[in-house]
């Protein structure tokens, strides 16, 4: 008899450009995690043209684990065109959407699967876990869809006025509740609603590609939750909040730009009901 041909449970679909501080660690606590409860995976790795040691790295664990698939793109793509590489190469029935900056904790998997059963909605699009520093501070991914005057805060640094803008209290409480949209470094979801809202927007090269695909995932019917109980470690660099006016600063003005013209009547009809 041959060997068994398991379906592919989980896939796991992860960025990486010059990785090398992070890229080790994240391998080593997803497939910890995934392989601790028994889960059959795929972790597919996008590479955006590293030229530090990340290919090196994950070729080295690769060759200890076939679960790891490496696609090398050669250049930086941003995050929306090398995603939807993985997200249409992903042959599992639930998608992990993960920043290769994330370390995810023995029995995370196992609760966000538990959080389909749990949560009481027959229209779970996302489920958002809640996302922590190294150094076990919370950390706040989940929001209201970004707007001119909550960005405008923002970067100003008028920490209150952005609370009110785009803050949730029962996020900040660290509580089960629906949001808007959370930041794209943790996203669960069935590989299905895929095939309903479609893959992330090309347009946009950075960010908000992860605000635009949960205004899609609302506008078909579905929902994005926030789930608590289950964390992950974000080592979040914020990048261009630390230099707006650099390239990658200037990219995300434009995506936010696209985005708000792109969704103008849905944002509006959405905020007058959510």
């Amino acid at each position: 008899m041959g060997k068994e041909i398991k379906e592919i449970e989980i896939s796991v679909v992860s960025l990486t450009w010059n990785s090398e501080k992070d890229i080790e660690k994240f391998l080593k606590s997803t497939t910890k995690d995934l392989e601790t409860s028994n889960f059959f995976y795929e972790i597919i790795i996008i590479d955006n043209g590293s030229n530090d040691n990340t290919l090196k790295i994950i070729k080295e664990i690769q060759a200890i684990n076939d679960n790891i698939v490496l696609i090398e793109l050669g250049k930086n793509t941003g995050t929306t065109f090398s995603r939807n590489i993985g997200l249409k190469l992903a042959k599992g029935q639930y998608i992990y959407i993960l920043d290769s900056d994330t370390e995810i904790p023995v029995g995370t998997t196992v609760k966000l699967m538990q959080a389909f059963s749990e949560i009481q909605s027959n229209k779970i699009g996302i489920i958002c876990p809640q996302l922590v520093y190294p150094n076990g501070d919370f950390q706040e991914s989940a929001r209201r869809f970004p707007s001119f005057r909550s960005k405008l805060f923002r970067l100003l640094d008028l920490e209150e006025k952005r609370k009110k803008a785009e803050s949730y209290e029962k996020v900040l409480d660290k509580e089960l509740t629906v949001v808007n949209y959370a930041i794209s470094a943790a996203w669960f979801f069935k590989k299905e609603l895929l095939e309903v809202v479609g893959y992330l927007d090309e347009n946009i090269f950075y960010a908000p590609e992860d605000a635009e695909f949960c205004a899609r995932v609302w506008s078909k019917g579905y929902e994005v939750w926030y789930y608590p109980k289950a964390i992950i470690i974000h080592d979040c660099k914020r990048v261009t909040k630390k230099k707006p006016l650099s390239k990658l600063g200037i990219e995300h003005i434009k995506g936010l730009i696209y985005f708000w013209k792109k969704h103008k009547k849905f944002l509006k009809s959405f905020s007058e009901e959510f």
